[in-house]
């Protein structure tokens, strides 16, 4: 029995073509802009057919004549939408390594002109721009309690032509600084101008119930709660908090244009 088992293991070493011991693979991943990619395929280090043998696109098996000296990735046959996340998986033979010639065409930096960027008192926000360096979203940011915070996100449309963007937010009590940013897949940020209005709106206030453990604000506002070193343990939009899971101690809660401190016990 243990040779027969010893043979049959043998007779299917013989039978695996060597030229694929030692497989391995090259795995790529963005998000689909419209093009395709360029591979640049060397003979195998063993001169039997191509360095690359086979091409999966989210998992996959593609049709591109992957046995030439040169091929392309044709994603633009796959019906993929504009900003949708790709993954490619090139198997190759040892020996060998296929080269991509234009990897950045599914993974796109960060960048666009901005024609004009406008803000309001009424909280309306609109901004142009051209140039948009692939279908990447725009995080307008708001500077308060001393950073710069996220306040809206809205997804980039691309392309070299000019697009309008309206969006609104909440102003506060006296100056309201905001700019423009926009964020490619691996977070790199590419930050643009700025706009700036006086904001004369009732400045919100806190109130904060033991026993309910809920935090109530005098109106709608972006709030976050802040531990004793300096973590952000809750953030959201609203009129109410509830802090029940929180930890008993000091926390500052940050909240329309200003911090106070609210004590847990």
């Amino acid at each position: 029995m243990v040779r027969r088992s010893f043979l049959s293991v043998l007779l299917l070493a013989l039978l695996v073509p060597f030229s694929l011991i030692g497989q391995q693979s090259i795995e790529l991943g963005g998000l689909f802009q419209g093009e395709n990619l360029l591979v640049v395929n060397e003979p195998s280090a063993d001169g039997v057919g191509f360095c690359c043998y086979e091409v999966r696109v989210n998992g996959m098996l593609t049709a591109d004549a992957v046995n030439s000296h040169a091929f392309e990735i044709d994603l633009t046959s796959l019906g993929l939408p504009l900003g949708k996340g790709v993954s490619v998986s090139l198997k190759h033979r040892s020996g060998c390594v296929p080269r991509i010639l234009n990897p950045e065409v599914i993974q796109p930096s960060p960048g666009f002109e901005l024609v004009a960027f406008d803000a309001f008192p009424s909280g309306e926000v609109s901004w142009t721009t051209v140039d948009e360096h692939g279908r990447m979203p725009f995080v307008l940011q708001q500077f308060k309690w001393g950073k710069w915070v996220d306040i809206v996100r809205l997804d980039g449309r691309g392309g070299s032509e000019e697009q309008v963007y309206v969006t609104s937010i909440q102003p506060m009590q006296g100056e309201n600084l905001l700019r423009l940013t926009h964020l490619a897949p691996d977070g790199t940020l590419e930050v643009k101008g700025e706009a700036r209005f006086q904001g004369d709106v009732p400045e919100p206030t806190m109130e904060y119930d033991q026993k309910s453990q809920v935090l109530t604000f005098s109106g709608p506002t972006q709030y976050e709660l802040v531990d004793e070193f300096g973590t952000v343990v809750l953030r959201g939009v609203g009129n109410t908090a509830t802090l029940r899971y929180l930890s008993r101690g000091d926390y500052f809660v940050n909240f329309g244009a200003g911090t106070e401190l609210l004590k847990k016990r």
